[in-house]
């Protein structure tokens, strides 16, 4: 979908079906396992932080052993 084009070339239709597809799994993946996805997304936004943080990583691509 998103190979050899540009961001504006991107079929938002296609786009917002496919994201669509990819959150009912995560949410049947989640229940399946009793995984609360706000929680797990508040810890993984705070490991990315401390791995990532701003003034070192913004602009960059470097992987966090690298910066």
């Amino acid at each position: 979908m998103f190979l050899w084009k540009s961001a504006n070339q991107v079929d938002v239709q296609k786009l917002s079906h496919e994201l669509a597809d990819i959150m009912a799994y995560c949410l049947l993946l989640a229940h399946n396992h009793s995984v609360d996805l706000e929680q797990a997304l508040r810890a993984k936004l705070e490991i990315n932080k401390a791995k990532y943080p701003v003034d070192k990583a913004k602009g960059n691509a470097k992987k966090y052993t690298e910066l």
